[in-house]
């Protein structure tokens, strides 16, 4: 065995001195130097490619005994919101990405790919941009991007809206002007629209089915949309994957969720009973779901500190002081919720301890809750409009929720 040690080091000595003789010692010691100056390996695999001169050398390099360096292929910091992913420069080039800078010790490069209407993608971190964004986008055909997994253990595609901003609803929460379709999925993904910045969604992938996301935009309606959506493939073995049933799925002991497209700004349009209509997007069905911490067995829902219009989901608005808006005058449970609500199963009140009796809430207002049914979920519905029914009047200017969460420790 010692023998066969003794070997391989001979052979070594032998090529380096062959290189020596064939190159020129000063040649030789300038190729060693230059390769332990590189800031990156993918540069020393073209010059092995390439094979011609480099530094007064002719003929190809006869290191055949220097192994070349890998690198996981993870996600990658840059120096502004967006992140990449750790590859050898010249697949980053061959995937026309936009390298950022240095990763894995100065071997990789951090990658960014960004993709626009009409096109496919594999690749992990993928950005899926509005034409020219971010400007903005007058709107026009349909801008569609496919989705594939980039390997067989991927199970579940998070879609981060970094910055979505379409058209609102009709006054009734129909997305009629611009939206935003998921399909291809296992996951049943509403149709959307309106303002979904910060919004996170998880979708299953359905065996290697693709994925679709298709944006609506309506060249006749002026208005100044824009996005930049980041698509993260989960592997099946990801501890941030999303459980069954779950379209949001948020962590942490404190946090803030949101109905799509909430905000104090009311919409213009009208609705079919001619009043103020919605931001709420309707014909929604879906769960909020919030991962148990370590130590934490319940869970407490309060309205957005600061803000009336924080939970106003049914009645309205308009008609409304500051002496209903947000507040317990407001607030509206059980039978009441037929339209639009959101379901806490098991609640309990915060300021008194007595138990509900009901899940459902909806109204002008909310009084705080907590339970401690698991998992920690709230689903959301709405109906198809916002207009009178055989026994309610049509809701006015309605604009959705914003609710603060606690986990409560054991």
């Amino acid at each position: 065995m010692a023998t066969k040690h003794w070997w391989i080091i001979i052979s070594i000595v032998v090529a380096i001195t062959a290189a020596a003789t064939t190159l020129g010692l000063n040649s030789a010691e300038n190729f060693v130097n230059r390769f332990q100056n590189l800031d990156d390996i993918d540069e020393y695999e073209e010059d092995m490619y390439n094979s011609t001169q480099v530094e007064g050398r002719r003929g190809k390099i006869l290191f055949p005994f220097v192994s070349i360096v890998r690198f996981a292929n993870t996600e990658c910091a840059t120096q502004n919101v967006m992140s990449g992913t750790c590859l050898a420069r010249r697949e980053c080039n061959n995937l026309n990405g936009t390298i950022t800078g240095n990763c894995a010790n100065r071997r990789g490069r951090c990658c960014v790919v960004s993709r626009s209407c009409g096109v496919a993608t594999n690749v992990n971190n993928t950005y899926f941009s509005s034409p020219g964004y971010p400007a903005a986008y007058a709107g026009g055909q349909t801008c569609t991007i496919i989705v594939n997994r980039c390997n067989n253990n991927i199970c579940q595609l998070r879609i981060d809206f970094m910055d979505l901003v379409l058209a609102q609803p009709n006054g009734d929460g129909v997305c009629n002007t611009d939206s935003i379709s998921i399909t291809g999925g296992n996951t049943v993904v509403p149709l959307l629209c309106g303002d979904l910045t910060g919004q996170t969604l998880y979708v299953d992938f359905n065996g290697n089915a693709a994925i679709t996301i298709t944006v609506t935009a309506t060249l006749a309606t002026t208005f100044a949309r824009r996005w930049n959506i980041k698509l993260i493939q989960l592997s099946c073995d990801c501890p941030g994957l999303a459980p069954n049933g779950c379209l949001q799925y948020y962590r942490g002991i404190t946090g803030t969720i949101q109905g799509f497209n909430y905000g104090t700004g009311a919409n213009t349009a009208l609705s079919a009973s001619l009043v103020t209509g919605t931001r709420q997007i309707a014909n929604l069905n879906y769960g909020i779901c919030i991962r148990m911490e370590a130590g934490y067995c319940a869970i407490r829902y309060t309205q957005a500190a600061n803000d009336v219009f924080s939970f106003t989901l049914t009645g309205d608005v308009d008609g409304a002081d500051n002496t209903v808006l947000g507040t317990a005058v407001g607030a509206v449970n059980d039978g009441q919720c037929l339209t639009d609500f959101v379901v806490i199963a098991n609640p309990t009140v915060v300021a008194t301890g007595a138990a509900v009796g009901t899940d459902r809430f909806c109204g002008l207002g909310f009084v705080p809750v907590q339970t401690a049914a698991k998992p920690f979920v709230l689903y959301v519905v709405t109906d198809a409009n916002e207009g009178a029914t055989a026994t309610t009047p049509p809701d006015v200017a309605n604009r959705g929720f914003s609710l603060a969460y606690t986990q409560i420790a054991c």
